[in-house]
């Protein structure tokens, strides 16, 4: 069984500063915050169920919580203290919400929809990411959806270095230094493995997704994602 992913040696921030630093580490982290929830909206039924795998601080499930009133969400994450933030983000929504500490491979309630932010390219072995899809696409509901937002990337080539010097760029506008960025993106090698999205495209399709598809994309930030047939 893997390592435990903890946000405090990952990024080097506690869990209550992730909010922040985020925005300095990931260009347009809102817009594709607002996108992941703008694809739920209509699509979820009244008392449906959203899981967030890896939620974090609970950035996303409490957008999802305040932009949709009558869905229900549960905040999936194996960081103890990036959940008690969660939970203390999202009390205002008490009765809407549950927290379990879980790894991705650990069984999905039955949902009509999943959804995760920077959480799956945790997830280093693509077989393992092909299980993901597959138990994803059994847990939901028919008609049900995978949204996900991530950094997909080729792993060389001339895309790879023109998303890197766009992602460089963001950070030296919040004061992060080239030399900085770079014992930072050292220090995520160990646990961040980026996908290019004709390949996470590729395994959404092998594990029953139809039609899965690019909804949004900044540079390398990317909202993905498919619906099971009804």
């Amino acid at each position: 069984m893997a390592e435990e992913h903890r946000v405090a040696g990952h990024l080097g921030v506690a869990a209550e500063e992730y909010d922040a630093a985020i925005r300095t580490f990931i260009p347009g982290y809102g817009r594709m915050i607002d996108t992941i929830v703008g694809w739920l909206d209509g699509h979820v039924p009244a008392g449906g169920l959203v899981v967030d795998l890896g939620a974090g601080t609970g950035a996303l499930s409490a957008a999802i919580l305040d932009a949709l009133p009558d869905v229900r969400v549960e905040l999936v994450d194996i960081d103890p203290e990036m959940l008690e933030v969660a939970a203390a983000r999202c009390a205002r929504h008490a009765g809407r919400l549950t927290l379990r500490r879980a790894r991705f491979e650990e069984a999905l309630p039955s949902c009509h929809a999943v959804v995760g932010s920077l959480a799956l390219h945790h997830v280093t072995a693509l077989a393992d990411k092909a299980d993901l899809y597959r138990a994803i696409h059994a847990a939901l509901e028919p008609g049900g959806l995978v949204v996900i937002g991530d950094m997909l990337i080729h792993p060389e080539g001339p895309e790879r270095r023109r998303l890197f010097e766009s992602w460089y760029e963001h950070m030296g506008q919040h004061g992060i230094t080239a030399a900085e960025a770079d014992a930072h993106f050292a220090q995520w090698a160990a646990e961040d493995h980026y996908v290019p999205l004709p390949d996470e495209l590729g395994l959404m399709a092998a594990a029953g997704f139809r039609r899965p598809e690019c909804f949004w994309r900044d540079a390398g930030l990317t909202v993905y994602g498919g619906f099971k047939d009804a």
